[in-house]
């Protein structure tokens, strides 16, 4: 694991118990972060998929 500036001192006066919650809890930002991604994602998707629908719509409507 890296950790940035005193972090490391820090680090080894942690008990076992500790940076196992300090794991935890950067796995759960993590998770977090993956999950607004995937959500933000998403709606793009969403929004592509209906932008395809009105073109598909138009170009029916142009042909006839």
């Amino acid at each position: 694991m890296h950790h940035g500036g005193s972090m490391p001192e820090i680090w080894e006066m942690l008990t076992d118990e500790q940076k196992k919650e300090v794991a935890l809890m950067k796995m759960d930002m993590k998770i977090q972060w993956l999950e607004i991604k995937i959500n933000e994602m998403e709606k793009m998707i969403e929004l592509k998929k209906k932008a395809v629908e009105h073109m598909k719509k138009f170009r029916e409507t142009f042909q006839k």
